[in-house]
């Protein structure tokens, strides 16, 4: 059995634009965003998500993907990110959704997200996305034609979120139950 004891580390699609002199990559000048603006466009983007549950699907996709990260151990979590493959190539389309989020920012052909690589006001469903096949099928839905580049090579044990779940009880009552039995020997 092998042990790793390095601390978890918190998996992140986009890289932020590194500088370097061989970059050929236009330098964005983002805003500063001060906390009062960080919490008052936030506000805004769950007032729009309340909303848009009238009248569109990805409002409720959204609220999952801000939801699971917050409730769901990493193990469930993040059960299907060693069969992804792709990755995120800025193109912004799943930003402009329901409404343009107020945090992208995009100047001629680059993008970027004016606080995605804050540790602290990352949003969470942003920084987990996809999370599973359900995610990439509902913003494909939405963006196509434009591909998603993400895409999954096979799949976990417990492909579903309940199934991984009851899967992770099931194994944490089993160990204490051992426990128990070691207790009284």
């Amino acid at each position: 059995m092998q042990h790793n004891d390095s601390p978890p580390v918190r998996l992140v699609q986009i890289e932020p634009l590194k500088k370097s002199a061989t970059s050929s990559a236009p330098e964005l000048n983002l805003p500063a965003l001060t906390e009062e603006q960080i919490f008052r466009k936030k506000a805004y983007v769950g007032f729009r998500k309340i909303v848009g549950f009238a009248y569109t699907k990805h409002s409720w996709g959204a609220t999952r993907r801000w939801l699971l990260p917050k409730v769901l151990p990493d193990k469930v979590l993040y059960r299907w990110k060693p069969y992804q493959r792709g990755g995120c190539n800025r193109c912004g389309l799943c930003c402009k959704i329901v409404f343009r989020c107020p945090f992208f920012h995009e100047e001629g052909q680059t993008t970027a997200c004016n606080i995605y690589t804050s540790e602290k006001h990352s949003p969470d469903g942003c920084v987990v996305f996809p999370i599973d096949p359900r995610d990439l099928a509902e913003v494909q839905r939405e963006v196509a034609p434009a591909p998603c580049p993400f895409y999954y090579e096979g799949q976990p044990e417990h492909p579903t979120t309940w199934g991984a779940l009851k899967a992770e009880i099931r194994a944490e009552l089993g160990r204490r139950v051992n426990k128990l039995k070691e207790a009284f020997d």
